[in-house]
């Protein structure tokens, strides 16, 4: 049986990779799956697909459930979505590689069934989109063809997670559709989430007739960005993906078991890595410091790609309605027009990197002009941590100092008050020094919060509730009541700041790759602890970019931790300016 997405023939033949793939949810559990039904037909314009929705600005010509044989005979179906009536070699296609489903799936109630549609309105999109898409009626009007491909429900072979395997498919993909009778040739991708860590993958694979890619926050790296981040297992997220929101006829992957069975770093998770140095085609690239499951893949795939013409833009919202709204969509098209159809705008124009500066409790900087990230002007900031006092400080505490905390239930925070306005950019590095009682690993997590000067813990509001309500100041204040009644219920639509996390085993780091700011960990081998060991660790932070005023309080949240002058613990921050 072929795998979906072209997993390769020697994977197959491991009878140990074939246990790691359990039965996908049938294709029927999904009440809005409509069934396969190749067909054309026109949308006329003034259609309202769903109710409350966008009516389309245009006629939309909808072929349904294409079969294309990929290089192994497998069958994918796709669904085209084009302006009709198109002269031959003029339309330009974006390509969405989604797991999704297209006519069915969570596209049709996964906002719906959420508190304010998590910052999705209604009447910003058509209805035709898949979840995380691109919206064919709006892409269809400005004369673009919409390929989206369904890698699972009635599409032949197992479901995985992004792979190099798998971007054989949407190398085919795209080869097909730029040999399209009324294709110009040019093709490009879009979306969110998986829709983005798909691009990265197949921006290294080359296709000939790839122009450009448009990963708007996407992870490239399974097990350092999303199921060992730290080498700690956490492949929940992950397997209720697989699990729970894609169909299909076959298998998917068994997430938790290969995560269990690949502690450290193998040539499986080489597989699930994209070779980011081999993307050279232009790139536009968004990210938000605040995605906890994107922000570390989506730079990194800035920084490490090989496109000589690519943009950063950093948001300060939520990658959902970032995706939607207007002055967005009009700067992807902007790209788009420029290198799929050889528009003379000004996207050349555009700054290289435009980056938003979370300010939570006052006003965020948005889309401020850069010329590269990460900053050059960055200087470190290094605070000592003090086991006696609680606070970090500029100077190495006297004492030596052992604290002790119940990690199962235990917090200790540390405390920095900011002697003025400062701006912090980037990845931050923790180092400890720590010791285990009773065990021979340990698992460490931290988080940085920013206070005011009573100590009340500020945090950025990430998704704007009154957007496009008809009273949006009432919808903004009954978010915050209620996060005020539940904060976890709300989690989704604030942010606290940065995270950090660490097994102790897995403290080994790449020094060839590793920076000033970001340790790079090798996960070669897992080395444990002896009783009564104290070493030191890097515990990596991932990217942030924040100010602090005078006043402000930066707070470190994070069984045992040594400090003092025998072992200094510290904290390494991107100090960008300070007023």
């Amino acid at each position: 049986m072929k795998p979906m997405f072209g997993f390769a023939a020697h994977w197959i033949a491991n009878t140990e990779m074939m246990d790691m793939f359990v039965p996908a949810t049938p294709l029927f559990d999904d009440p809005f799956y409509v069934g396969l039904n190749p067909c054309s037909r026109t949308l006329p314009k003034g259609t309202v697909v769903k109710d409350g929705h966008l009516p389309l600005p245009c006629d939309i010509l909808l072929e349904q459930d294409i079969e294309v044989r990929v290089r192994d005979g497998a069958r994918l179906y796709v669904d085209v979505y084009r302006p009709p009536g198109a002269k031959p070699g003029i339309v330009p296609a974006i390509f969405v590689f989604t797991p999704f489903g297209k006519q069915g799936g969570p596209n049709r109630y996964n906002f719906d069934r959420r508190e304010w549609r998590c910052g999705v309105p209604r009447k910003c999109v058509s209805g035709l989109e898949v979840f995380e898409g691109p919206d064919p009626a709006y892409w269809c009007f400005h004369g673009y063809a919409v390929v989206y491909m369904r890698g699972t429900w009635n599409s032949d072979g197992n479901a995985m997670l992004p792979c190099v395997e798998q971007v054989q498919d949407g190398h085919d993909l795209v080869e097909w559709i730029a040999g399209r009778e009324r294709c110009n040739g040019r093709v490009s991708m879009a979306g969110n989430s998986f829709l983005a860590a798909t691009q990265w993958f197949v921006g290294a694979e080359q296709p000939p007739h790839l122009a450009c890619l448009a990963p708007w926050e996407g992870f490239n790296d399974l097990y350092n960005d999303q199921v060992r981040r730290g080498g700690i297992l956490n492949a929940g997220f992950a397997q209720g993906l697989l699990r729970g929101d894609l169909r299909g006829k076959s298998s998917v992957e068994d997430v938790v078991k290969m995560t269990e069975n690949n502690p450290v770093w193998t040539l499986f998770w080489e597989t699930h890595q994209a070779d980011l140095k081999k993307i050279q085609v232009p790139l536009y690239v968004v990210a938000s410091w605040t995605n906890p499951l994107h922000a570390h893949g989506t730079l990194k795939g800035f920084i490490e790609s090989s496109s000589p013409e690519k943009w950063l833009r950093v948001h300060n919202f939520h990658e959902w309605p970032d995706l939607y709204q207007p002055q967005n969509l009009e700067s992807l098209r902007s790209f788009f027009d420029h290198y799929m159809k050889d528009v003379n705008n000004d996207w050349v124009f555009t700054p290289r990197v435009r980056l938003s500066i979370l300010n939570p409790g006052g006003q965020d900087i948005v889309n401020r002009p850069e010329t590269t990230y990460p900053l050059t002007r960055q200087r470190p900031w290094q605070l000592f941590l003090d086991a006696n006092s609680n606070c970090l400080q500029s100077d190495i505490p006297k004492e030596s100092t052992r604290c002790v905390y119940d990690a199962m239930n235990g917090l200790r925070s540390f405390d920095y008050r900011v002697p003025r306005k400062m701006e912090f950019i980037g990845p931050s590095k923790l180092r400890l020094f720590v010791e285990a009682e009773g065990s021979d690993d340990m698992d460490v997590f931290v988080t940085l919060e920013k206070c005011n000067s009573s100590g009340d813990v500020q945090k950025s509001i990430v998704i704007d509730v009154g957007w496009l309500a008809d009273d949006p100041e009432a919808e903004r204040e009954a978010l915050l009541a209620a996060n005020r009644r539940d904060s976890a219920f709300c989690s989704s639509y604030f942010s606290a700041g940065p995270c950090g996390s660490l097994r102790v085993s897995h403290r080994a780091v790449d020094e060839a790759r590793s920076t000033e700011y970001q340790p790079v960990y090798t996960h070669a081998k897992e080395k444990a602890l002896r009783v009564g060991e104290i070493v030191p660790a890097d515990i990596e932070i991932w990217p942030y970019g924040w100010c602090f005023e005078t006043g402000d309080i930066l707070r470190l949240t994070r069984h045992i931790l040594h400090t003092g002058r025998a072992s200094v613990s510290y904290l390494l921050l991107p100090l960008v300016s300070s007023d």
